[in-house]
């Protein structure tokens, strides 16, 4: 069983983020992707971006856990949720941004870059992604999760193969410097 199928880890999870705030990476993203744009969230959680989000874009949440699935439709019953894999995205909509709030740091590295060229089919015309990341310089492993940290210049390589990078943030969850959010538009066709 995945760590996050566990009601009991949700509840765990959700009291560890007592508190978060996300008006830094909201106030970045804002400067990108104009009010009432269709927002996808990878890995919705416990649902705290969606507390900002929901008032500002058109979104759709998603997870793969049931439990936060669950949780997230209980506190946002007006916003659509999708049971949804980041690893194998199966969608039958575009949407204007594809974001994420740590999430994407549980994929290695080559499953991040198929990811992020993946989330390219499901975006529409100048799309955008915008994902956050843990910097540092060990992956590890908690609780059966893998953690996948980054230096910047190389996660910033890895994005740039399908995006141009519009801006980015670093900041501070825990201690400083330890995060980045990356807002990016998918490269242009050249024909």
């Amino acid at each position: 069983m995945n760590f996050y199928d566990d009601p009991v880890n949700v509840k765990k999870y959700i009291k560890m983020c007592n508190g978060y705030d996300g008006t830094n990476i909201y106030k970045l993203l804002s400067k990108s992707l104009p009010v009432g744009s269709t927002l996808l969230e990878l890995g919705s959680g416990g649902g705290l971006d969606i507390e900002y989000l929901k008032r500002v874009y058109s979104i759709t949440g998603s997870d793969l856990s049931e439990a936060f699935l669950n949780v997230c439709k209980e506190k946002h019953p007006e916003v659509p949720f999708i049971k949804l894999n980041a690893k194998n995205l199966e969608l039958s909509e575009l949407y204007d941004c594809i974001y994420s709030n740590k999430v994407l740091h549980h994929f290695t590295k080559e499953e991040l870059k198929e990811s992020l060229l993946q989330q390219t089919k499901f975006l529409s015309s100048r799309g955008l992604i915008a994902h956050s990341f843990w910097l540092g310089d060990e992956d590890e492993e908690m609780n059966g999760l893998l953690f996948t940290y980054y230096n910047r210049a190389e996660l910033i390589s890895i994005i740039s193969e399908s995006y141009d990078i519009l801006s980015t943030l670093s900041y501070q969850e825990f201690k400083e410097d330890d995060s980045l959010f990356v807002v990016a538009r998918i490269k242009e066709v050249k024909e």
